[in-house]
């Protein structure tokens, strides 16, 4: 819906000057190939998800979902205002590409799956669909994470392949039907937080734009950022109460060793990340400036309105 959306209105906004056709996943390339597909110049623009591309580099996916990172509305904060686009553009640029972000989910459901996780030996052995950070983060605590397409994740859990796995929120998880395949749902996620989705533009189409034309991309880009994470919001407001009106579906949290062992993790794997290269070294300590810089501000004024406003209704 977001592509055909920001398809539809670049096209009808240029006048037809810029005429974007919008293919699904298979149909040009195959689904986790279209970033190459677009440096390669097979097509001009991408969209997807940045946690997709890590196993290419797994810096990649802290522009989607990093461990305790950005909520949607911070990390918009960070790259229109924060530095974050330039250290994306400085990351990308170089590989033919211009992204930018296109709205994120919020924070995620950490899994759905087949048993009840009472602890974290309940975890150990599960194959488990996660990209990015999160399937790394997963691996340490004993989990084989697998990145499979999202189109395949229903009949892989169906089929017996997957114990568990993650996809996006309630309105995701219900439309593919998760709930009839796995009985247990856990939220939140520790590190599918804004849950991102970008627009990859390669570098020889954006430069043969007239400047008015970039500008007009960009407007329409971060337009359709905001109206993305509106309307995932929304969508999960309205799936949320439909999957706890289900009585077969046990709906929870991770227990508190598990949350442990994630925390110990995440930073093994946040350090490991920055043991890449210089420059993974300074963007992962940007980032998390940033996130800690959220962190103290919110927890003043969003931790305490948010408990009393839940206080409010109880």
């Amino acid at each position: 819906m977001s592509a055909q959306r920001w398809a539809d209105r670049v096209t009808q906004i240029s006048e037809g000057a810029i005429n974007v056709q919008v293919f699904g996943a298979g149909e040009l390339v195959a689904p986790f190939g279209t970033q190459e597909a677009v440096e390669s110049g097979t097509a001009e623009v991408y969209h997807g998800s940045g946690t997709w591309f890590s196993g290419r580099d797994i810096a990649h996916a802290f522009f989607t979902a990093a461990p305790y990172g950005l909520t949607y509305d911070e990390m918009h904060a960070w790259m229109y205002f924060g530095g974050g686009q330039e250290l994306l553009d400085e990351f990308t640029n170089p590989r033919n590409l211009k992204i930018f972000i296109g709205g994120g989910s919020g924070i995620q459901t950490a899994g759905w799956f087949k048993k009840e996780i009472a602890s974290v030996d309940d975890l150990k052995g599960l194959n488990f669909r996660a990209a990015g950070l999160y399937g790394e983060v997963l691996r340490k605590l004993g989990v084989n994470p697998t990145s499979i397409p999202p189109g395949d994740i229903f009949a892989s859990l169906q089929a017996g392949t997957l114990d568990g796995a993650e996809w996006v929120g309630p309105s995701n998880d219900l439309a593919f039907g998760l709930q009839n395949v796995a009985g247990y749902m856990y939220a939140p996620s520790p590190v599918e937080i804004y849950g991102g989705i970008e627009f990859g533009i390669g570098m020889d189409a954006w430069n043969a734009l007239s400047d008015s034309q970039r500008l007009m991309i960009e407007t329409v880009t971060e337009a359709e950022a905001n109206r993305s994470s509106a309307y995932t919001l929304h969508a999960n407001l309205q799936a949320y109460e439909k999957l706890r009106a289900m009585p077969q579906l046990t709906i929870g949290t991770f227990p508190d060793d598990v949350w442990s062992a994630i925390e110990i993790a995440s930073k093994e794997v946040i350090e490991e990340v920055k043991q890449t290269s210089a420059f993974h070294r300074r963007f992962v300590d940007a980032y998390y400036a940033y996130v800690k810089q959220a962190t103290e501000y919110k927890r003043y004024y969003d931790t305490d309105f948010l408990t009393k406003r839940q206080n409010f209704f109880s």
